[in-house]
């Protein structure tokens, strides 16, 4: 097919620098967008279209569809973006609708909240929903259209082309986009010093942390659970995704069919900023006590689970997740997601499907119960948990909605659960702990 995929994140310091800037960049992008729906709808229509949003880098713009057309829409983009000016008339509409967005966030499904309260917890550099609505009503058409400039006048590029692309033309694409920048507002490099990647919190070993939520508006609760584990690597990688393909199917057997928790319950990997961990999500209409309990009684008999598997059973888990990984993309955008995702983590890992699978096929049963009583497991001495617990306006446990989990909760499990230690200050709490270290950028030489 003659199609591809223009894919660009454009790096700004001053994009995520406080929520200030963080709402500013948010309002450039809609307005840009704004003033494209006319010429974006009729590209559409013949199969063209384009993407722009705001990251904690700065800029991400993604292009698809018949390749003989994209420049055009791509300079139609980078032209509105770089000759950017302020619709008096449009600004407080789009402002509006980003409070009311940020405000009715409260509305959202527990789970959501769960998520967002994980996230924010984790990241070095984060903005509440309070802190970036508290300054929307602060940006003035004269703040906004001052700062523009100054967000694009040192910029780095990292570009992606796949398709129906010669490599002429895609470096001409590069070096008209830069040229575009540098000709418009005088755009100039970042230094190497500023392309800094955003880390994780480090959990302490053998620690157990929890945060807790009261949602007013839904009357089911939710429960995330985070155990945090090795940084990614080769190794550590598919030691943790294997591990979460065999307790995957078990999980949701027991904890939604079994025990019918709730209708929503998830368990898998998380992976951010170079770090990763094993991650289980429920929303129901218990507690968030006992769902906690239960999802920890569940963790606990996967001790069995593994004692009990045989070698057989071991490789038939081993050969699935190997099928799944080296499977083919069945689309365009599929694979270039794919390759475009190491841009973002700054891996460059092009080849990971592969190289992956290779070490998949060395590990051992040996190795992975290893990997569950050094960090799952609740005597493991690296275990790193963090509990994110959203109360609904109604559960079916309500003497047991306040606190936090102690010491032998679950009687169903042979080892009491260490005491978790309430979150009260997320300010302190992230300031307490170090960060985990950067991922080094994958070479074929490096070590596993």
């Amino acid at each position: 097919m003659p199609k591809s995929c223009l894919y660009f994140k454009i790096t700004s310091i001053l994009a995520y620098q406080d929520p200030v800037h963080c709402v500013m960049t948010h309002l450039y992008v809609e307005l840009v967008k704004d003033g494209l729906n006319e010429f974006a709808y009729a590209a559409e229509i013949s199969g063209v279209e384009y993407k722009l949003e705001s990251t904690e880098y700065g800029l991400e713009l993604r292009l698809k569809g018949y390749s003989d057309k994209q420049r055009v829409l791509l300079s139609k983009v980078l032209n509105k973006a770089v000759n950017f000016v302020v619709d008096e008339r449009r600004l407080p509409e789009i402002k509006d609708i980003y409070l009311r967005k940020l405000k009715n966030f409260k509305a959202e499904a527990p789970h959501q909240h769960a998520l967002y309260h994980m996230k924010y917890l984790l990241a070095e550099k984060a903005w509440s929903k309070e802190e970036l609505a508290a300054c929307v009503d602060d940006v003035t058409s004269a703040s906004l259209q001052s700062f523009v400039p100054n967000l694009l006048s040192h910029l780095h590029f990292e570009c992606l082309f796949h398709g129906n692309l010669t490599r002429q033309i895609a470096l001409d694409i590069a070096e008209t986009t830069e040229q575009t920048f540098t000709d418009s507002v005088g755009t100039k490099p970042l230094l190497p010093s500023q392309l800094v990647c955003l880390r994780e919190i480090d959990l302490p070993n053998g620690s157990s942390h929890v945060f807790c939520e009261r949602n007013d508006v839904h009357p089911s609760s939710a429960v995330e659970i985070y155990y945090q584990t090795d940084v990614q690597s080769t190794r550590s990688n598919m030691l943790l995704e294997l591990f979460c393909h065999i307790i995957m199917e078990p999980c949701f057997n027991v904890l939604r069919t079994q025990e019918q928790l709730g209708y929503l319950i998830h368990s898998g990997l998380q992976r951010a900023n170079g770090s990763q961990g094993l991650r289980v999500l429920v929303q129901s209409e218990h507690s968030p006590l006992y769902i906690e309990s239960r999802i920890e009684a569940f963790l606990k008999s996967v001790e069995v689970c593994l004692e009990t598997m045989s070698d057989e059973q071991f490789n038939r888990h081993v050969q699935a997740l190997a099928v799944k990984r080296l499977d083919k993309p069945k689309r365009l955008t599929d694979e270039c997601h794919k390759h475009w995702k190491e841009i973002l983590a700054h891996q460059y890992n092009f080849d990971r499907d592969s190289v992956e699978v290779s070490f998949l096929q060395t590990i051992t049963l040996a190795d992975i119960t290893h990997f569950y009583k050094e960090m799952v497991d609740v005597q493991a001495p690296r275990r790193h948990k963090l509990s994110v617990q959203v109360h609904g306006t109604r559960t079916k446990d309500d003497d047991a909605i306040d606190g936090i989990p102690k010491a032998g909760q679950d009687v169903t499990l042979s080892t009491a659960l260490p005491e978790s230690k309430e979150i009260c200050d997320v300010h302190q709490f992230k300031a307490s702990l170090p960060l985990r270290p950067r991922v080094v950028p994958y070479t074929h030489n490096a070590k596993l």
